[in-house]
């Protein structure tokens, strides 16, 4: 660094490269959709099995919901959106805490943190704190011995306090709401009192589930969007015209059947074939068979297993390979193996050809030797089309999200060369970033993409309206599909070719 010892205007020119920057918007997360006896209504992270778990719970009457998110965990998955669905009337349960008075004072209700049966398990004691004049509170849930919380000197009369109940319980509790119902005095003792009156409603239909998309519209990320079990047209095309109209939501969409201990008769690939053709044909989901056998999770009993639904390790699996190569990769091939998977339905040679060239495709999962169980497809619903692909549409869905976060800098800048010079220097640094990663075809950027905003695009009509243009093309990555080995014999001069 030079010295300055004089007063006076110096330049430092810098040659550094642009450090284009992608918002977390542009980051693919996965989404399920499901019905549970417990946990919150709206959509919400969970970043492991045991967040889930604690938020949730585990198994229930319904488990498609739970397999499916131990199955994208254990498949690698790292953190993911759960939406459960409620029907008719649910109600969480809840219980009024009063002084004790001769006329008893209602002072505050503990309600559980969402409706549901499972709240009437929840117990509440009140105790004298060590602190005179404060109280203790704890939670025991599902039994009397299982204390899960606990928040000790609270008072129930100065709303300005650090320590006031309601607000600090509400700040901190998983499992209860606290809301006032009068400041005139402290709550009286009480040990292990169940909370009541909570109710499940009615189950969820496959109507309810799919019209659930909807509460992902506050979600500003890229959704890999999983409906455990759904697979009728009506309502798996409720959910792809949701995606659709997003652009930004990729469906994995079960194959036809659903939990039990051996598979159906009428699980075939011909019924899979047909009920798939009755899919909106859309690039933006993709359909994955059979079902798949498991150790199941949910029994203590030695050997159990249980047939599922297999969406839940393929989100997995996808979150995986993005991480570790990017969305360009099909998540398919022999390393696409599935972890927990310990059978599925054997395919012919006859019925994988049919699964992949169908009018609308079908992506099969089966065993290979060496490999496990893994995903030998990677297409859409979509056949005919150059965004067939999997990989192809989730890179364009990837760029479009990136492209959108890389330019809000231009919102308000003066719209002159300046400007256009500046944003075709940032696009370009970020698709040639792309291309280096392995995510555009091509020998050098020059081949991989172009971008264009300069006067020619952006002309004085276009900037009076205060429009600003710019022009990108990409040369995505295709999968390889089929390898052709051509072995020529020199001696005879036979040639033989071996199509894998």
């Amino acid at each position: 660094m030079p010295t300055y010892l004089r007063p006076g205007v110096y330049i430092e020119e810098s040659l550094n490269a642009l450090a284009p920057s992608v918002g977390a918007a542009s980051e693919t997360v996965a989404a399920f959709i499901g019905a549970n006896n417990r946990g919150p209504s709206a959509p919400t992270v969970v970043t492991s099995w045991n967040s889930y778990v604690s938020q949730y719970g585990s198994w229930n009457g319904n488990n498609k919901l739970p397999i499916a998110i131990k199955l994208f965990f254990d498949n690698g998955g790292a953190a993911c959106y759960v939406k459960r669905v409620t029907a008719g009337s649910p109600v969480a349960a809840t219980r009024t805490l009063t002084d004790g008075a001769g006329t008893p004072v209602n002072i505050a209700t503990i309600t559980a943190a969402n409706v549901g049966l499972w709240g009437n398990d929840i117990r509440v004691s009140v105790t004298a704190s060590a602190l005179a004049g404060r109280k203790d509170i704890t939670i025991a849930y599902p039994d009397a011995a299982t204390i899960v919380e606990s928040f000790t000197d609270l008072t129930f009369t100065d709303t300005t306090d650090s320590r006031y109940g309601v607000n600090f319980i509400n700040s901190r509790s998983k499992y209860v709401v606290a809301a006032s119902l009068s400041t005139a005095s402290q709550p009286t003792n009480i040990s292990s009192q169940v909370l009541a009156s909570g109710a499940d409603g009615t189950t969820p239909t496959a109507a309810n589930l799919s019209a659930a998309t909807s509460a992902f519209d506050v979600v500003n990320n890229s959704l890999l969007l999983n409906v455990p079990g759904l697979t009728d047209a009506t309502n798996v095309n409720v959910v792809l015209a949701y995606a659709e109209s997003r652009d930004d939501v990729f469906v994995i969409i079960d194959a036809k059947g659903g939990e039990a201990t051996v598979p159906s008769a009428t699980d075939t690939v011909t019924n899979q074939l047909t009920l798939a053709a009755t899919y909106t044909a859309t690039s933006l989901g993709a359909v994955y068979y059979p079902l798949v056998t498991i150790a199941d999770p949910t029994v203590s009993t030695l050997g159990a297993t249980k047939l599922v639904n297999a969406g839940g390790a393929i989100a997995g699996l996808y979150s995986t390979t993005d991480s570790s190569r990017g969305v360009f990769k099909a998540p398919a091939g022999l390393s696409a193996r599935l972890s927990d998977v310990v059978a599925a339905d054997s395919l012919t040679n006859a019925e994988l050809d049919s699964l992949n060239s169908a009018v609308a495709p079908v992506n099969p999962i089966k065993y290979v030797s060496g490999s496990g169980f893994v995903v030998m497809g990677a297409r859409t619903v979509k056949a005919g089309y150059a965004d067939r692909y999997i990989p192809v549409r989730r890179s364009l869905i990837y760029l479009r999200k990136a492209l959108i976060d890389l330019t809000q800098y231009a919102i308000f800048e003066p719209n002159d060369a300046v400007l256009w010079r500046s944003m075709n220097a940032t696009v370009s640094a970020f698709l040639a970033d792309f291309w280096s990663q392995g995510g555009l075809r091509g020998d050098t950027p020059t081949d991989a993409f172009f971008v264009k905003c300069d006067e020619e695009l952006n002309t004085v009509p276009v900037i009076d309206e205060g429009k600003v243009i710019i022009e990108v093309g990409v040369a995505l990555q295709r999968p390889a599909e089929f390898v052709i080995v051509r072995i020529g014999q020199f001696d005879g001069g036979a040639t033989v070719t071996v199509t894998a």
